[in-house]
């Protein structure tokens, strides 16, 4: 499960319509907004990191939205490191950095 929260920057004549069409995309719910400022805070509870960044780009494409980008997310998806600390510990110390492939950023899901 990924929980995430989402700052966005929007600017629209219709409000109400835009909170509630961000209200139904996928995980998503509305937590806070100001619409004098334009932002809204949403809050996505996604089954997996897939699913969570299909909603924050569903959201980044609504009319009116200006960004949404993300603030915080929080995952339980641990079950598919296969590596224990040890041999974690070993790659790092003996791999060539160029060989290390980073994928723990969620800008690399956004790509």
């Amino acid at each position: 499960m990924n929980i995430s929260s989402i700052i966005v920057r929007a600017k629209c004549d219709d409000w109400e319509n835009l909170l509630q069409e961000i209200g139904k995309i996928a995980y998503s719910e509305v937590a806070l907004e100001d619409k004098e400022k334009g932002v809204i805070i949403v809050t996505i509870e996604a089954p997996d990191t897939n699913s969570d960044i299909q909603s924050l780009k569903q959201i980044g494409a609504l009319k009116g939205v200006l960004s949404a980008d993300m603030h915080l997310s929080y995952t339980q998806d641990l079950e598919e490191c296969k590596l224990d600390m040890n041999e974690i510990a070993e790659l790092i110390d003996t791999k060539p950095i160029a060989e290390v492939r980073y994928s723990g950023d969620v800008n690399n899901l956004l790509k």
